[in-house]
């Protein structure tokens, strides 16, 4: 069947009274799940919202944002996944650039509408009519609107078709027998196209969608809702894993988890070594590939017992999709080139775009979609990625171009160059590295994070900024990026050891003496100055949202996630949390 509303709508028939949504903010049926989802298609037609049409829904915790976007599906609209945490600058552009309609903020009270640049919600009918029956949609209408930075690394809007949304998730809950007796946990962000695998997969296949309720995804949290909630599937990231596993006194093991599948960055097998040892000893875990360009994952590998070391390959495709290996800006076939993607069940290309414009013409006649990754294949048949073959990196999941970087930190005041550039660590995470070249001191690092912000997602601010006089240069002219490389780490939080040794005596605030203890767990150091940017001295975005999730177990309270980021003082996050009454 095509339609994932169908698909979903089929169950619901069936097991009218089995568990579809748990967790710590509520619990559905299947049966109450389809009746809600049709209520809630039956308001966006009433508020004049037709086939074809964007909505955005904001915030994934709840029951009310799943139902929103199966009802979205089920009136024939598009919908288009939104996280609460983005700035509003990042949530405005993506809301204009998709031509939402409606924006729909899911909380445990229900649904609130609004129309783009109004602070007041619609008002909305006390009982709408519910949609007795799903639009009579073609198979490849769009259902999805995501974004990647693509190219330009700014957001770039990704229209999806209905098809090849439920090609994927028909061919995951097939593959890996996803069933009744299955618990999957949502764990990826919302904003992404990760999370319609997360929503749907379950829910096409009898199992429970699992919300964990709070967005914070530090590892004391994850795990213990995982085994709360006898988690048997979960979507991760490897850096995040790495992050978790690498979290003090904390209890990792999910003995229900069977199944892991890893995505959005090259997966090590040393990363899967202590996921087995140290989270679920007998689990299957697959590795995916693919772009968003593509809808979804176009390729999977299940690692073997013994994985051997080092990065894995993604594997082979999966059915209805081909992949090639060709030299780059040829169609000739390459031992070492160019990953080509060709499938029907691809996206229906940019927004602005359109499909014509995103994929390129085979000489077969058929659209082939060439990812800018470089690739081989193995004596086994199998695919490995070996890096970009632009300056196009994956930092936490999300793609960047390194120019697009660039030329933003060359618009602050004062830098006269920069070149950044990415290196692996020895866990095998992907780091970026700011280079500058000021006409005096460089910029504070509070400055250049903004800048960023502005304009890119959280992943493109550097974890470390390097002052250099002038960059180095090949003969031809071009920068030494890999002299740059070969610098290694120089984290700013490392230059400023006399910044925090000048913290100042917490104990006359409570409040702020909980942040500085809170600040410098996270940093590894004993204590914090409480005026200095703690950016500066050492935080990253990934340790941003770490601190805010710390805030919010210490405090029991909502704590944003990106606290850190609009407030990133001790001072300033103090007096957030106090004028709030939340300490």
């Amino acid at each position: 069947m095509t339609f994932v509303h169908r698909m979903v709508e089929e169950v619901a028939s069936a097991r009218p009274d089995a568990p579809a949504v748990d967790g710590p903010a509520g619990s559905l049926s299947y049966g109450e799940l389809l009746r809600r989802a049709r209520g809630f298609a039956g308001l966006l037609r009433e508020l004049g919202a037709g086939p074809g049409e964007v909505v955005a829904v904001e915030d994934g915790g709840t029951p009310a944002a799943v139902t929103a976007l199966l009802g979205a599906l089920y009136a024939g609209c598009v919908i288009l996944p939104m996280d609460s945490a983005l700035s509003p600058e990042l949530r405005d552009t993506m809301i204009e650039a998709a031509g939402a309609r409606f924006l729909v903020r899911a909380d445990d009270g229900g649904w609130r509408v609004f129309e783009p640049g109004q602070t007041l919600p619609r008002t909305i009918p006390d009982r709408p009519e519910p949609l007795a029956a799903p639009a009579d949609l073609d198979p490849r209408a769009p259902a999805y609107v995501c974004f990647t930075s693509g190219s330009t690394g700014r957001p770039k809007a990704v229209l999806g078709a209905h098809d090849s949304l439920g090609h994927f998730v028909g061919w995951q809950r097939d593959a890996f027998s996803v069933g009744p007796a299955d618990r999957v946990a949502q764990l990826t962000g919302w904003s992404f196209d990760v999370v319609l695998r997360d929503v749907f997969t379950p829910l096409v296949s009898g199992a429970t969608l699992c919300l964990p309720g709070s967005r914070s995804r530090d590892a004391d949290r994850v795990f213990t809702f995982a085994r709360a909630y006898g988690v048997t599937l979960a979507h991760v990231v490897p850096s995040l894993v790495r992050r978790w596993l690498a979290a003090d006194a904390v209890d990792t093991a999910v003995p229900t988890l069977r199944v892991a599948f890893f995505a959005g960055e090259p997966l090590h097998a040393e990363l899967v070594g202590d996921w087995r040892a140290r989270v679920a000893p007998g689990s299957r875990v697959v590795n995916l590939y693919g772009p968003t360009e593509t809808t979804l994952a176009k390729c999977f590998f299940e690692v073997p017992a013994e994985p051997g070391s080092g990065p894995l390959p993604v594997g082979e495709p999966l059915p209805g999709c081909a992949v090639s290996v060709l030299r780059p800006d040829s169609w000739e076939p390459a031992e070492t080139g160019e990953v080509v993607l060709t499938t029907r069940y691809r996206s229906l290309g940019y927004l602005d775009a359109g499909e014509a414009g995103t994929f390129a013409a085979a000489p077969t006649g058929e659209p082939a979609y060439r990812t800018g990754d470089l690739g081989r294949w193995d004596e086994h048949g199998r695919l490995h990625l070996l890096g970009r073959l632009d300056q196009q990196v994956k930092v936490r999941g999300v793609r960047l171009r390194l120019p697009e970087i660039e030329r933003v930190l060359r618009g602050v005041a004062g830098v006269r160059d920069a070149a950044v550039v990415d290196r692996v660590d020895e866990r095998g995470a992907v780091l970026l590295v700011g280079h500058l070249v000021a006409d005096q001191a460089v910029p504070p690092v509070r400055l250049l994070r903004e800048a960023i912000l502005r304009e890119m997602p959280a992943a493109a601010v550097p974890d470390e900024f390097v002052p250099h006089a002038d960059l180095p240069l090949l003969p031809n002219g071009k920068v030494d990026r890999a002299s740059l490389r070969a610098l290694g780490p120089a984290r700013a939080a490392e230059a400023v050891p006399a910044q925090r040794a000048e913290a100042a005596d917490a104990s006359e605030d409570a409040v702020t003496a909980r942040v500085v203890e809170i600040c410098g767990k996270v940093l590894g150091v004993d204590s914090v100055p409480v005026t200095e940017d703690l950016f500066e001295l050492g935080v990253d975005s990934l340790s941003a949202m770490e601190i805010a999730a710390r805030l919010e177990d210490a405090l029991g309270a909502e704590i944003p996630l990106g606290l850190v980021f609009d407030h990133p003082t001790v001072k300033e996050i103090s007096g957030y949390l106090t004028g709030r009454g939340l300490a």
